[in-house]
């Protein structure tokens, strides 16, 4: 399964558990001709990051094979936050994520119940009727 941590990459950056996440300006920063106050509160939107066309090619479309050689940049990529901040259980995460698709893959498949629905785009991409599907255990 070495396709499967591009597809989990891909995966966090389109969906992401976290809305957003907040700092702190440690001292006055000037940003595209705007300064923020040092002692402001910044929301960082991870969407707005993960979905940058001048970031990530096709940002809409679910291409993990965009992280075959994929060299970001610090910021480009924050599932997991970043800096000194960044979770500390980001990597056991990742891992778990690996066991359980790794299992289910094996033993089981999904038939998706409606796979022309509707997607709502905000607060992060994700099918109208939540992707009902019908999970099936192989033999």
């Amino acid at each position: 399964m070495e396709y499967l941590p591009k597809v989990i990459d891909e995966s966090l950056r389109r969906s992401n558990f976290a809305f957003s996440i907040f700092r702190k300006a440690e001292a006055d920063v000037e940003l595209n001709g705007y300064t923020i106050p040092k002692g402001w509160k910044v929301l960082v939107w991870h969407r707005a990051i993960h979905m940058d066309p001048n970031i990530y090619s096709n940002p809409k479309e679910f291409l993990p094979s965009r992280w075959v050689d994929h060299k970001f940049k610090a910021g480009s990529f924050i599932p997991f936050g970043a800096g000194i901040r960044t979770c500390p259980g980001a990597a056991l995460g990742k891992l778990e994520i690996s066991i359980f698709l790794h299992y289910f893959l094996l033993n089981y498949k999904l038939e998706e119940l409606n796979p022309k629905g509707p997607i709502k785009w905000l607060p992060s991409p994700h099918p109208v009727d939540n992707c009902l599907a019908r999970v099936i255990k192989l033999p």
